[in-house]
């Protein structure tokens, strides 16, 4: 099994202010020391021995501050010699399509041979589509277009007339070193029943945050795969993301399950509570009133994220709940999140050091079949019920 590691900024405790309506005031902590932690971690990845850097695309709140994940990631391909790179996830609707398909042929360039992750979404916060003056409701065509534009885009010649996207006949130039299978296994990140049949019905792999019990999962990956059976396409393996924290001190643990309800707060709060209109009535996007318990006043210690969805624990645990997880939904990838909350980041520096370590050899171990519960059947089409919880 592969292991990235998501590298992406979090300026936690600006949330009070930003929940106040206190613009008038900077944050206590700049936005640029943050940065400068989070640079830290990411030149951590490669000497430790992971797989890849992952990355996220948010703008204008305290939440996960890195905008364009292709120029951030870009950075890192030039940084580093082995690893990958992996968007989690490129939000779709927010795009140029012939932009956003010549900055993937580029970073593809720039890797030279290395593998570029694809993980797409179409976005969820009413304040980012709004900065983008893009209509939430159209997000299921632009997304489902745009899909079409970037397979497309990897002919000679290609062009495309749709009802949100108009192209030209044209040429993506340079040519992606990996033109023609680009795009071959990129991934839809989703967390609601809506948005994962859309996923399916368009041939996209699936990517979540495993935030909900692994028995609801599996089931959710049986249906995904039964889906993409009656279109005549073979199961997917879903890659997924974990919020990591690695210890062998138990008062550490309990303050690392703190941690993790901190970021679910923060995640909460970016798409569903600050700037966020009801999302009851918008089409496309019912679900996630339910999912973000959107109307209920939660305080920051209130996790949404049950323990299937985050790997906290020593590191025998880890691997053992690593495994389990295998063998439930058959993952075939692991992102594993260790800068979250109001950690610190030297805290989370220590625990991806002690999670490559001891854990991060027995994973790169584990096989990574796909289990006959995965495949999907008929049946399976009548499940019900969340994929997960949101990247980012």
């Amino acid at each position: 099994m592969q292991v990235g590691v998501m590298v992406t900024s979090y300026n936690h405790r600006d949330w009070d202010r930003l929940l106040a309506g206190d613009y008038g005031t900077d944050p206590v902590t700049p936005d640029v020391a943050i940065h400068r932690e989070t640079m830290k971690l990411g030149d951590m990845v490669e000497p430790l021995g992971f797989d890849a850097i992952w990355c996220a695309e948010h703008y204008g709140s305290a939440y996960s501050m890195q905008g364009n994940p292709l120029q951030w990631l870009a950075f890192w391909a030039g940084r580093t010699q082995r690893i990958d790179m992996g968007t989690a996830v490129i939000v779709a609707p927010w795009w140029q399509p012939v932009k956003l398909a010549h900055e993937i042929a580029m970073l593809d360039l720039l890797l030279d041979g290395r593998r570029l992750h694809i993980g797409i979404g179409r976005g969820i916060s009413a304040h980012e589509y709004d900065a983008f003056n893009v209509d939430r409701e159209e997000s299921r065509v632009r997304f489902a277009e745009m899909i079409e534009i970037l397979r497309r885009s990897e002919q000679n010649r290609f062009e495309f007339h749709g009802q949100a996207y108009d192209v030209p006949e044209l040429t993506v130039r340079p040519q992606a070193l990996h033109r023609g299978h680009l795009f071959d296994n990129m991934k839809a990140a989703f967390n609601t029943p809506s948005s994962m049949e859309i996923a399916a019905d368009l041939g996209l792999g699936q990517m979540f945050v495993t935030a909900v019990p692994l028995d609801v999962m599996a089931k959710a990956v049986g249906k995904f795969n039964a889906i993409r059976a009656t279109k005549g396409l073979p199961p997917n393996q879903p890659t997924t993301m974990m919020y990591l924290h690695c210890s062998a001190d138990r008062d550490s643990i309990e303050q690392g399950k703190r941690y993790a309800g901190e970021q679910a707060w923060a995640a909460r709060n970016h798409y569903a509570v600050w700037n966020s209109p009801s999302f009851a009535g918008v089409p496309g996007y019912e679900d996630y009133a339910k999912v973000f318990a959107q109307g209920r006043e939660l305080d920051e210690d209130h996790a949404i994220v049950g323990e299937d969805g985050h790997l906290i624990g020593t590191p025998d645990e880890l691997i053992a709940k690593i495994q389990r997880t295998q063998e439930k939904i058959s993952l075939e990838y692991l992102i594993v999140h260790p800068q979250h909350g109001s950690k610190p980041p030297a805290e989370a520096r220590a625990s991806l050091e002690l999670f490559a370590k001891e854990v991060l050899p027995a994973v790169h171990e584990m096989a990574t079949p796909i289990h006959e519960h995965s495949l999907g059947d008929p049946e399976s089409l009548q499940e019900s019920g969340a994929m997960g919880g949101a990247i980012g």
